[in-house]
């Protein structure tokens, strides 16, 4: 008896994540994926920053790694609907972490927020002092970044990348590469920061969910002192990243609206 064709073909779909919030740091990630959590049909991994695209475990299994990275998540929301997805903001900035999202799903859904990168340099600085990650005073760091960065080569620095996080465009150009226009949404941090409303019901659009009347969230992981950014710092801070701010709005048809850039 011939089988059917619904029988005699046996397609196997591995199960995989619906989206990914890959970028950047200090750009509002956390209190995106705090909203998210209040969607129904949205589910987050357990923690916020997985990382397991830039810090995979130590094991040449590759079906053995992604069953690990899955332990992360709720896959019977998937299957009653809900679209699962997490947020690690190194991504877009970790050199091959993209490249290995894309190769586990090269149809997921990339978001970025992107906010202005003299901002998320000053940010980033309070947060490592706070955390008792930096000893140095914040000139010095911004001024000697690539020096003291060496330490780690050939490999990136993590810690020592104020600047370096903020050239955004490389990081664009990088998703543009490897994903279509029509998986891919960029978001201004200051906007979500705002008015979050409406961008939440862009990011519901984008997802494929109802949007979706999100309660208001705190400023997550926001600094707590009143320290301000000397004017000779955000000087150099502007002349640094005026050219690839630049380039990051071309790229993305922004206008320079908030940004100091």
């Amino acid at each position: 008896m011939k089988a059917s064709s619904a029988s005699a073909v046996n397609v196997y779909m591995p199960k995989r994540i619906d989206f990914m919030i890959a970028g950047v740091q200090k750009g509002g990630t956390t209190s995106l994926d705090a909203y998210l959590r209040q969607h129904p049909d949205i589910a987050m991994a357990k923690k916020k920053e997985v990382h397991f695209f830039d810090k995979r475990p130590k094991t040449p299994i590759r079906a053995l790694d992604y069953a690990l990275y899955h332990r992360q998540f709720d896959w019977s929301a998937q299957t009653g609907g809900a679209k699962l997805g997490e947020a690690t903001p190194i991504l877009t900035w970790w050199t091959g972490a993209m490249e290995r999202l894309w190769r586990y799903n090269p149809e997921i859904r990339v978001i970025m927020l992107l906010r202005d990168p003299v901002e998320r340099a000053w940010s980033h600085f309070r947060m490592d002092k706070r955390l008792q990650r930096e000893g140095a005073d914040f000139s010095d760091v911004i001024r000697n970044e690539r020096a003291r960065a060496r330490r780690t080569l050939p490999l990136q620095d993590r810690e020592r990348s104020q600047l370096a996080r903020g050239y955004y465009a490389p990081q664009v150009r990088n998703l543009m590469r490897l994903f279509p226009d029509e998986q891919l949404l960029f978001l201004r941090s200051e906007d979500l920061s705002t008015e979050a409303q409406p961008v939440l019901e862009r990011v519901t659009d984008f997802l494929g969910v109802d949007r979706f009347d999100f309660v208001p969230e705190p400023r997550h992981n926001s600094a707590t002192d009143s320290a301000e950014m000397r004017a000779e710092d955000r000087a150099f801070l502007e002349d640094a990243f005026r050219l690839d701010a630049g380039d990051t709005r071309r790229l993305l048809g922004w206008e320079k609206g908030s940004w100091s850039v």
